[in-house]
């Protein structure tokens, strides 16, 4: 995944998991270091990355992480119109592409990174294609998959 200059970078919870699990070779790795000094960190990957912890131990190193992008300032948090819109966005995936209803909390929470980037005019960097690709077709975002 090439970075991308002078453009804001966000980055979905899968990322941040395949850098975490592969190590400091993996390519997922090296895409967050290039983009470091652009990176926003969304809120809802924030919450995300602490319910997947399983111990004390992992419990503060995602404290130590998160707290980083907060004493930068670099954090995207959706609003009260990201909100809506997500709920408007989910609404139309639903009725459009029926498959996606047993899956809304997770694509629920998809539609609030992707207005995140939308908001700040970044690029979203994602493993996740497909559901991206669908919730693209309803708000305009910059996507790196």
């Amino acid at each position: 995944m090439p970075s991308h200059p002078g453009k804001w970078a966000l980055f979905d919870t899968n990322i941040y998991i395949n850098a975490i699990r592969e190590g400091t070779g993996s390519s997922a790795y090296e895409q967050l270091l290039q983009n470091l000094p652009h990176t926003f960190l969304s809120s809802v990957v924030s919450a995300e990355l602490y319910a997947g912890c399983t111990d004390d131990i992992t419990l503060r190193l995602v404290k130590q992480f998160t707290e980083r992008f907060e004493k930068t300032g670099r954090i995207v948090t959706p609003n009260h119109q990201n909100w809506n819109q997500a709920g408007m966005v989910l609404a139309k995936i639903n009725k459009a592409h029926p498959k996606y209803k047993s899956k809304s909390s997770q694509l629920f929470r998809d539609v609030l990174i992707a207005t995140s980037a939308h908001q700040i005019g970044a690029i979203l960097y994602t493993n996740d294609i497909e559901d991206f690709r669908i919730i693209r077709k309803y708000i305009n975002f910059s996507l790196y998959a």
